[in-house]
């Protein structure tokens, strides 16, 4: 079994990245982390954009803070197909032939879901596995 995680660089992906980490030891599963080019999509502010250099060492970073002896294995993907980030998530998950995906989402009223959607939503409705939903901690 592999779990996926996907994330961006805000403090959803950070929690997502935090509860896979714990799923992934409580199974004894590897971890495989994904995220695309197109990180704009993830940011609180939406005016952002990360190239694969700098998701790649943000993801390194925070997972050399999560990393205990024993984890299992753990792999970092980051595409930029140019498509839609949740199409680029889900078949990357299922590249990995995951058994679970893990994602991020922010508090948002149900107007909001309603008129904006959202990535995270688009993938819990798209998926064909299981996915793991949390929230970042609340300030």
């Amino acid at each position: 079994m592999t779990i996926c995680v996907a994330y961006g660089p805000t403090p959803e992906g950070d929690a997502a990245l935090d509860l896979a980490v714990r799923e992934s030891r409580l199974r004894g599963a590897p971890l495989t982390v994904l995220a695309t080019g197109r990180q704009e999509l993830f940011d609180a502010d939406g005016t952002g954009t990360h190239d694969h250099a700098s998701l790649e060492v943000t993801i390194g970073s925070r997972l050399a803070g999560l990393r205990a002896e024993g984890d299992p294995t753990t792999a970092v993907r980051v595409v930029d197909d140019g498509g839609d980030p949740a199409e680029a998530i889900l078949d990357l998950a299922a590249q990995e032939d995951a058994q679970l995906l893990v994602v991020g989402v922010r508090r948002r009223s149900p107007v909001g879901k309603l008129l904006t959607g959202s990535t995270a939503q688009r993938i819990i409705l798209d998926s064909p596995i299981p996915v793991l939903v949390t929230h970042a901690a609340r300030s």
